[in-house]
């Protein structure tokens, strides 16, 4: 079943999320990305790390975790959300060769730092989004130019 999403002056038409993808809210609707991810760099600071698994955390295709592949050592979990969500006007220029490849079905995830202290509000990282190929599922992190935080309060 084909829905038609309006925003931002453009229609795009969404479809549900095969089986093994997941549905993630973006800017300009909801789109499909695949389950399992392949970085084609390791994130910064976890050498050997080359598969997460995409987990939803809501109904709503905003909070996501990654979770490392065990074969590749300890394994690893990070949060992830939507960013238009919580920060609308968020629409860094990504590099087109970021993910190795030219592609138009990029899909923007930011890393969440929960709360450390009761009271406190999590915080996104807007300075390295993490950049994934709806189609694909290739990511990469990317270090961003300008002026963004890397502990934007997420609330």
């Amino acid at each position: 079943m084909k829905t038609q999403v309006k925003a931002a002056g453009t229609t795009r038409t969404t479809t549900p999320a095969p089986p093994d993808d997941l549905a993630v809210a973006t800017p300009l609707g909801t789109r499909a990305v695949p389950s399992h991810l392949s970085m084609v760099e390791p994130l910064p600071g976890l050498p050997g790390r080359a598969g997460y698994d995409l987990q939803a955390l809501d109904d709503l295709g905003v909070l996501f975790a990654i979770r490392s592949d065990p074969s590749d050592g300890p394994q690893i979990r990070l949060f992830l959300v939507s960013p238009h969500v919580f920060f609308p006007s968020y629409s860094p220029t990504i590099p087109v060769d970021a993910l190795g490849e030219r592609t138009d079905d990029q899909v923007l995830f930011v890393v969440v730092h929960p709360a450390d202290v009761e009271g406190e509000v999590p915080t996104a990282n807007l300075l390295a989004p993490l950049v994934v190929d709806a189609v694909t599922g290739h990511a990469a992190q990317v270090v961003l130019e300008g002026d963004h935080p890397l502990r934007a309060p997420v609330g």
